[in-house]
Formats: C-alpha cells, sequence, structure tokens
C-alpha cells in the first residue's frame, strides 16, 4: 500500500508555536487548512518509488482532501484527475479491474495499486497528515474541522 510522509515548511511560520497561537488553532476552518496553513512537502511511497512533490503552496489537509476526493470519483466513475486547491499539481488514477492505476504531473513515476489498498489511501494519508499537524500544535486535536474530517473519512 502506498505511504505518505509530510515534511512541514521551514518558511510557514504556521508550523511553528509562535507563528499560530492555541486558540487560533483550534478555530481554524476548511479554507483555512486548505489555502493558508500548514504547507509542506509530500513524498508518496508507493512500494517502488518515492514520488516527491514539493512546492511552498501545498498545505496538508489540501493534498488530503485531494486524495478523498480521487478515491470518490475513481469509486464511482473508474476514474479522474484530481488538482490540488492551491498549486494545481495533479494526480490521474485509473481502475483497471482489481488494480488502480495513478499517475502524477509532478512525476514520471507511475503506481499501481491494489484496488483493496487503494481504498484505505485517504484514511491512511488522513492519519499520517493528522499526526504531523498534532505533533506541531496540539490544540489542533480540538478543531470542530478535524474532527468532523476525520469522522467523514472514517478515523474519527
Amino acid at each position: 500500500m502506498p505511504s505518505f510522509e509530510f515534511h512541514p515548511r521551514a518558511d510557514d511560520p504556521s508550523w511553528h508555536a509562535d507563528g499560530m497561537p492555541a486558540l487560533m488553532a483550534r478555530k481554524l476552518t476548511a479554507d483555512d487548512f486548505t489555502f493558508r496553513y500548514f504547507h509542506a512537502d509530500v513524498v508518496i511511497s508507493d512500494g517502488t518509488d518515492d514520488i516527491v512533490l514539493r512546492t511552498p503552496g501545498l498545505p496538508v489537509i489540501d493534498f488530503v482532501l485531494m486524495l478523498v476526493q480521487i478515491h470518490c470519483e475513481v469509486a464511482s466513475v473508474g476514474e479522474t484527475r484530481v488538482e490540488t486547491s492551491k498549486s494545481r499539481d495533479s494526480i490521474r488514477a485509473v481502475r483497471r479491474r482489481d488494480k488502480v492505476e495513478v499517475s502524477y504531473s509532478f512525476s514520471d513515476a507511475v503506481s499501481e495499486v491494489s484496488l483493496c489498498d487503494f481504498e484505505e489511501i485517504p484514511r491512511s494519508a488522513l492519519r499520517v497528515g493528522l499526526q504531523c499537524l498534532y505533533s506541531a500544535h496540539e490544540d489542533l486535536k480540538f478543531n470542530n474541522y478535524l474532527l468532523n474530517l476525520s469522522a467523514q473519512v472514517g478515523e474519527g
């Protein structure tokens, strides 16, 4: 199954306590998490390749939401191409019987994922993303948007 790593951007002050007061962290909204805060570089390991997405404009939750959308669209129509909200990097996924072929605008790699593993990708990415966010700001554990997102994706 593919795995994910989020590497906080040093140039994003929201990762630091002095850049994000505790009360503010508890009140962040969907827009805040998708467009404004917690930018990271992403590493996708598919068992063969490490696919790296480096951009100063990619919030962790934006990437997770992209994977949730990919999962939903592949489940309903069999294929999709989804972009991140800010950087316009994209991932394309096509279901082929019991596998899903995944390609990336930011890499020449093509990943082949079993349908069973593909089902777990949104939950896995959210779990890792939340661990990264919570390690920076424990108060995010009390953020209503993140709590609701966890419940919707099945991690709650």
